[in-house]
């Protein structure tokens, strides 16, 4: 530890030496941001933008936790781990959010359920959900409960629906679009489920609509015979 101590003190008298009368600040300021980490979405130019405003202030004046606020200001960054690389690196390991759904227009849930609202929106194959503003996790909670009721089927969710009024509806990727209402969803969609597979599975073409809100039992909208 004090051999290490002494070669560090060396190294700033030399560097000292060599930069005359110039202050410590301007001897270690950042010139440098190492970006690393598996980038799946956001691009090592978008970041270096996110991050320039830390280029030009000095390593030793700057915390970590101030660096790392504008890391993880980022839309795209879930965690990041930052060190400081003499004299003039700031070494940033970035982790991303995971994309788990889309969130009303422009926007995605992440598997930890942040909302990102990247500049540049990916085209990725995920289900929409669509709610009242602050009501995403309300949304997010009932996909996942959704989801598990649909496991054992071949049916998956294209958008799932909140209405500002408490009702919910469905459009599943093979085009069928099911009212919930605003009480007993899941009981309804298993309602759905049972009458989909005696009856409906076959016949995806010809409909138009489910209502799923009956008490006992669905209404099927019908596409008119040309």
């Amino acid at each position: 530890m004090r051999m290490a101590a002494l070669i560090g003190a060396i190294l700033l008298i030399l560097v000292a030496v060599f930069q005359g009368n110039d202050s410590p600040d301007t001897w270690f300021a950042i010139q440098k941001i190492e970006i690393r980490g598996d980038l799946k979405y956001a691009t090592e130019q978008e970041l270096q933008s996110d991050y320039s405003s830390l280029l030009g202030r000095s390593l030793l004046s700057v915390s970590l936790s101030d660096a790392l606020a504008t890391v993880l200001s980022s839309q795209w960054v879930a965690s990041a781990e930052i060190r400081k690389v003499w004299p003039n690196t700031l070494q940033v390991l970035v982790h991303e959010h995971t994309p788990l759904a889309y969130w009303g227009d422009g926007q995605l849930i992440s598997t930890s359920a942040v909302i990102i609202a990247p500049s540049k929106v990916p085209d990725l194959p995920l289900t929409k959900l669509y709610g009242p503003d602050d009501s995403s996790d309300v949304v997010l909670e009932q996909f996942g409960l959704v989801s598990q009721v649909l496991a054992s089927t071949s049916l998956r969710v294209s958008t799932l629906t909140l209405e500002p009024r408490g009702a919910w509806s469905i459009i599943f990727t093979n085009g069928v679009a099911v009212k919930l209402g605003r009480d007993e969803i899941l009981e309804r969609l298993q309602r759905f489920i049972a009458v989909y597979k005696s009856d409906l599975s076959g016949r995806i073409d010809q409909i138009t609509s489910v209502d799923a809100r009956y008490p006992h039992g669905v209404a099927v909208g019908w596409k008119k015979n040309k």
